[in-house]
């Protein structure tokens, strides 16, 4: 199991963290934590997730600062980088 501290350690964290901040998703930060586990749970079994996927995934967590786009933009960002390492990979 991987909590949150150990996110950043994995490819798939890494991967979001990345573009959390990419898309400057964070304002306040008190919800980062629940977002980033739930994106990772979301693309560990739907890789390359559609937007109501997404808003499906992420419905429980509540952002006070209203992120949500950026969320939803930094969770197809991390997606889309993995098929690009992916295409990248296979390339060679």
């Amino acid at each position: 199991m991987t909590t949150i501290e150990g996110m950043g350690n994995r490819p798939l964290g890494a991967r979001l963290q990345k573009a959390w901040l990419d898309v400057d998703v964070v304002q306040c930060g008190y919800c980062q934590g629940g977002q980033i586990m739930s994106a990772a749970a979301l693309l560990a079994r739907t890789p390359v997730p559609s937007d109501n996927d997404i808003q499906s995934a992420m419905n429980g967590n509540l952002c006070r600062c209203g992120t949500y786009l950026r969320i939803q933009e930094a969770i197809k960002q991390a997606a889309k980088a993995d098929l690009d390492s992916a295409a990248t990979k296979k390339g060679t």
